[in-house]
C-alpha cells in the first residue's frame, strides 16, 4: 500500500547560478517536475510513495530515476524510451526569486506516457492519487492521466489536483482549460494559485471563486496560494486565510508543490478523512505547509531541497519565538512553539538546567501521535525551545513518564559517570487483538484493536540534548491492565532502590528496581480511596517537612483524574497525605476524603522536578493549563495549550489537618515592572474602576479587611462587553471566579461557568495573589492555601481592572499592581 501515487513529469531544472561579466547566465541542474516534487517532500517524511512517469533513456532520464529512488519514491511505473529525450526546464529567477521558464519539449519523453504503459494497480494501491495538468498538454499522455483519475476515482481514492498552468506549454489557452476543467471533475483536494483561479472562474475573489469551483465541480478542499502572504483554505461552506511565514527567498521552483506535500502529509496524519476535518484543522494543516513551501524557498531547486520535518519544526519555532501577536498567546507561562502541547513529562535539574519535557504533537494543534517535546531553562522562568527528544518508534507513541539524573550509573549506560534516564509509557495495540470490551473512538477513527500500554527507557549522555532508546524497551509490561501508564521515578536512600509509582486503572502500583532496568511489584494504592470520578493518571510521589519542621515530614502522593462527562468540573487533580516505608504508601486520610490542589479547572497532570539542588530545598511543580472536558477545542490557532506557572509545593497545618500548600515560585518576581497602581489604605464602596491601567499580562497582590460586607473582589480582563471576577462571599468563605462573561466560550457548553472553593480567614482578613497571562487566570489565596487556575479567552481590548464591594465597606490593607514583561 502507498500513501500517494502521483502520475505527470518529471525533468531536469536547469537552475541559473551566476552570469559571466557578459551577463550570459550558468545553469546547473536539479531534479524536478511538479507531481515529483510533491512525492519528494512526502517520502521525506517516511510516507510511501510511487511515481508513474516516462523519460527518455539518456544520462537525463537515468539520473531522475535513480535521484527518485535514492529519495525511497518507488518507480516500477516509469518507463524508459528512445523516441524522446527528457524533458528539460530553464528557470530564470528575478530580483525576488520570482520564476519564469523555458522548455526543452517537443516532444519531451514525459508527453509520450500511454495508456497501455501505466501500471494501474499502484493506483489502485495508493491512498492519495495526485497528478497536474501538464501530464494533458499532448493527448496521449492526457489519456493516460484521465484513466488513472478515473480509476483512483472509481476505487475511493483521494484525488489531488494541480492545475500548474505552463502558458509556453499550450498550444491554446482555450485547449488548457478544457483539460483543466476535466481535472477538476475527479478532484478531492485542489491546490492552485491566484492566477490560475482568475483563469478559471474570471475572478480573482478568492472566497467567491473558490465557491464557484466548490459549488460546479464538488471540489472537497480547495487551496489558493498566496505566495508569501499564506494561503486560502475552502472546505465546503469554512473558508479561511491562512498567513504565511516570512523567509529570506533564493529560489521558489518547487514551493508550491512543497506546500501541497505538506498539505497531504497533514491529511494522511488525520487518516484521510476530509468529511471530519474543522476550521482549526484546517487552519493548522495549512500553517503547517505553509511553512513547508516557505522554507523551500530559502534553498535552490526543487526535489533535493524539500526539508526534514525538523527542519519544519524549527522554522516554525523560529517564526513564533519573533511573532508576539498570536492571539490568546500567553507571555510568560511556556507554551508549545506551533502544534499541540499536554502534560509535563520528565521534569529534571541538572547542571544549572530545569528541563521541561512535555507530550507534544507538532503536526497539528490537537491531540495526536504523542511525542516529548522539551524546553530548557535556567530560572524556570524563561524558557529556551528544543528539537523533540524522543519521538515515536516501533514500540508506539510515547506516552508520559518522568526523568532522572542516574548518579552512580546503576544502568550502566553512562561508562561509571552520570546521565539522564527517562522512564516513559510506549502506548501502541496488541497485534492481531481485538478489544472484547467493544470499540471506542481516537480523533474521530474507531478503533477495535485492543490499546498496550508498556515502560520504557531512554537515555542521554549530553544533558538531555539527544535520546538513545534503550535496546531491551520495554521494561515494565502488565497485560491485564488497558490504562497502564505515567511512570514517576525516585531514588529512595533509606532501601537504596529505585521506586516507580504508575497509574493502574483505578489505582496507582509501586515498583522498585536496583537499576532502572528491571522492577519488581511492590504495593498498590488508591483502589478505594479518594475520589474516582475519572481514570487516575500522572502521579507524584514526594515528601516534604510539615511547616518546615524537618523532623515532622509526611509524604504526598499526588494523582490526577481524568474527564468523566458525569461531571462538570472535567479533569482535575486530587492529593493524599500519608506515609511511604520504600515499599507501601498509607494514606492518613478517611477513604472518602477529597482534597483537591486547584480548585481552578485548569490546572491537570501537574508533576514535579527530580534532582533540584539539596540546598533549594524546594519540591516544584508544574501543570498542564487546561482541561479534557475542551483541550481540543480552545479557540486558538497553529498552537494550544500551556502551563502553568511553576509552583513552591509545602505542608502546613490547618484547623482541618495537614494540607498542601502551593505558592508562586519566587523566581517569577524578576518578571515584574515598576508598579503600577498602590492603593493600600483604600476604603473601597460599591465599584471602581482603575485608570490608567490597560494589560492583559500583570500581577496585584492584595489583601483586604472588612468587619461587615456582603462579597467584595476584583474584575479583570474587563470592557463594556468582557469581565471575569474574582470574588469572595464573606459570610460563606467562598472564593470563586466567575468566567461566564470572560469572552469567547462557545466552543464548550461547560466552559462558562462559576466555581470556586471555602477559604479560611484570620481575623476577617484575606490576602490573594493574581497572575493574569492574556488567556490565563491564577488565584493563589492566603499564601497558597487555596488555589484557582482558569482558562479565559478575552478579546485584547478588555484589559481593564476594577475592584467591587456590595453590602458595604472593604479596607485594602495593601493594593499592588505589577506589569509583567514577557518571557
Amino acid at each position: 500500500m502507498f500513501d500517494v501515487t502521483s502520475l505527470g513529469e518529471v525533468l531536469i531544472d536547469f537552475t541559473p547560478v551566476d552570469s559571466t561579466g557578459d551577463n550570459i547566465a550558468r545553469f546547473e541542474q536539479n531534479p524536478g517536475g511538479a507531481p515529483a516534487n510533491v512525492l519528494a517532500a512526502l517520502s521525506r517524511w517516511d510516507k510511501k510513495t510511487a511515481f508513474i512517469g516516462k523519460v527518455g533513456n539518456d544520462q537525463f532520464g537515468n539520473f531522475l530515476k535513480e535521484t527518485l529512488e535514492s529519495c525511497s519514491i518507488n518507480i516500477k511505473g516509469v518507463v524508459s524510451t528512445d523516441d524522446a529525450s527528457t524533458t528539460l526546464a530553464f528557470v530564470h529567477l528575478d530580483e525576488r526569486g520570482d520564476r519564469t521558464f523555458s522548455f526543452v519539449r517537443n516532444p519531451g519523453a514525459d508527453m509520450l506516457l500511454s495508456a497501455s504503459e501505466v501500471n494501474y494497480a499502484i493506483v489502485e494501491k495508493s491512498k492519495i492519487f495526485h497528478f497536474g495538468s501538464i501530464s494533458m498538454t499532448d493527448e496521449l499522455a492526457s489519456v493516460a492521466t484521465i484513466k488513472a483519475a478515473m480509476i483512483a476515482k472509481a476505487n475511493g481514492k483521494i484525488v489531488s489536483f494541480d492545475p500548474n498552468l505552463r502558458i509556453p506549454l499550450w498550444n491554446n489557452l482555450e485547449h488548457a482549460k478544457e483539460k483543466i476543467l476535466i481535472g477538476l471533475t475527479f478532484a478531492d483536494v485542489l491546490k492552485i494559485s491566484e492566477e490560475e483561479l482568475e483563469f478559471i472562474t474570471g475572478t480573482n475573489d478568492l472566497a467567491r471563486g473558490s465557491q464557484q469551483i466548490f459549488l460546479q465541480y464538488g471540489v472537497r478542499i480547495i487551496l489558493v496560494t498566496l505566495a508569501e502572504k499564506g494561503c486560502f483554505v475552502r472546505k465546503g461552506d469554512i473558508a479561511v486565510s491562512v498567513p504565511g511565514f516570512p523567509a529570506d527567498v533564493v529560489d521558489t521552483t518547487g514551493a508550491g508543490d512543497a506546500f501541497l506535500g505538506g498539505f497531504l502529509y497533514q491529511l494522511l496524519e488525520r487518516d484521510c478523512q476530509i468529511d471530519r476535518l474543522n476550521e482549526d484543522n484546517l487552519k493548522s494543516m495549512a500553517r503547517f505547509a505553509n511553512a513547508v513551501g516557505a522554507l523551500v524557498t530559502t534553498r535552490k531547486g526543487a526535489i533535493l531541497s524539500m526539508p526534514s520535518l525538523s527542519d519544519v519544526e524549527a522554522f516554525i519555532m523560529k517564526a513564533s519565538s519573533e511573532s508576539n501577536h498570536e492571539k490568546y498567546r500567553p507571555l510568560f507561562h511556556y507554551s508549545p512553539p506551533s502544534g499541540w502541547l499536554n502534560d509535563p513529562n520528565g521534569l529534571v535539574y541538572y547542571e544549572g538546567e530545569y528541563h521541561l519535557f512535555y507530550q507534544y504533537y507538532p503536526h497539528k494543534n490537537e491531540w495526536g501521535p504523542m511525542h516529548w517535546g522539551h524546553a530548557v531553562s535556567k530560572d524556570l522562568v524563561n524558557w529556551d525551545h528544543f528539537p523533540i527528544a524522543i519521538a515515536p518508534d516501533h514500540n508506539g507513541m510515547i506516552f508520559s513518564g518522568s526523568a532522572v539524573v542516574d548518579w552512580n550509573d546503576t544502568s550502566g549506560f553512562f561508562g561509571g559517570n552520570a546521565g539522564l534516564v527517562a522512564v516513559f509509557t510506549h502506548s501502541d495495540t496488541y497485534p492481531n487483538t481485538i478489544y472484547e470490551k467493544g470499540a471506542y473512538v481516537i480523533d474521530g477513527k474507531t478503533i477495535t484493536e485492543r490499546p498496550r500500554q508498556r515502560q520504557s527507557l531512554a537515555y542521554s549522555t549530553d544533558k538531555g540534548r539527544t535520546w538513545t532508546m534503550y535496546e531491551g524497551n520495554p521494561v515494565l509490561v502488565e497485560t491485564e491492565l488497558i490504562d497502564f501508564r505515567d511512570p514517576k521515578v525516585f531514588w529512595n536512600a533509606a532501601t537504596n532502590r529505585w521506586v516507580l509509582v504508575l497509574a493502574a486503572d483505578d489505582h496507582v502500583r509501586i515498583y522498585t528496581s536496583p537499576n532502572l532496568k528491571e522492577w519488581t511489584f511492590a504495593s498498590e494504592f488508591g483502589a478505594q480511596m479518594g475520589s474516582h470520578a475519572g481514570v487516575w493518571e500522572c502521579p507524584d510521589l514526594f515528601e516534604l517537612p510539615v511547616d518546615g519542621e524537618c523532623e515532622n515530614k509526611k509524604w504526598v502522593l499526588i494523582v490526577s483524574i481524568g474527564d468523566n462527562t458525569e461531571f462538570s468540573e472535567g479533569s482535575r487533580t486530587q492529593y493524599f497525605i500519608g506515609q511511604f516505608d520504600g515499599v507501601t504508601f498509607t494514606s492518613d486520610l478517611e477513604p472518602e476524603e477529597v482534597l483537591w490542589m486547584d480548585y481552578g479547572r485548569d490546572n491537570y497532570a501537574g508533576v514535579s522536578w527530580s534532582d533540584v539542588r539539596e540546598e533549594d530545598g524546594r519540591r516544584i511543580l508544574i501543570g498542564w493549563m487546561s482541561n479534557w472536558k475542551y483541550a481540543n477545542h480552545t479557540p486558538t490557532t497553529g498552537w494550544r495549550s500551556a502551563m502553568t506557572i511553576p509552583r513552591s509545593l509545602s505542608l502546613t497545618k490547618t484547623s482541618e489537618g495537614i494540607r498542601l500548600i502551593s505558592e508562586p515560585v519566587e523566581e517569577l518576581t524578576g518578571l515584574r515592572g515598576q508598579p503600577a497602581t498602590n492603593l493600600s489604605g483604600t476604603v473601597l464602596s460599591g465599584d471602581r474602576l482603575l485608570d490608567g491601567l490597560s494589560g492583559n499580562a500583570y500581577e496585584i497582590e492584595v489583601e483586604f479587611e472588612w468587619s461587615d460586607v456582603g462579597e467584595f473582589g476584583l474584575k479583570v480582563c474587563q470592557s463594556d462587553r468582557e469581565e471575569t471576577v474574582i470574588g469572595f462571599e464573606a459570610d460563606s468563605g467562598f472564593l470563586y471566579i466567575d468566567r461566564t462573561r470572560s469572552g469567547e466560550s462557545s466552543f464548550h457548553e461547560l466552559f462558562p461557568c462559576k466555581h470556586g472553593a471555602k477559604v479560611e480567614t484570620d481575623g476577617k482578613q484575606l490576602k490573594l495573589r493574581i497572575f493574569i497571562d492574556q488567556c490565563s487566570v491564577e488565584v493563589f489565596a492566603n499564601d497558597g492555601r487555596v488555589v484557582l487556575t482558569d482558562l479565559i479567552f478575552p478579546d485584547s481590548s478588555s484589559n481593564g481592572v476594577a475592584l467591587y464591594s456590595k453590602g458595604g465597606d472593604v479596607l485594602l490593607n495593601s493594593f499592588i499592581y505589577y506589569p509583567l514583561n514577557a518571557i
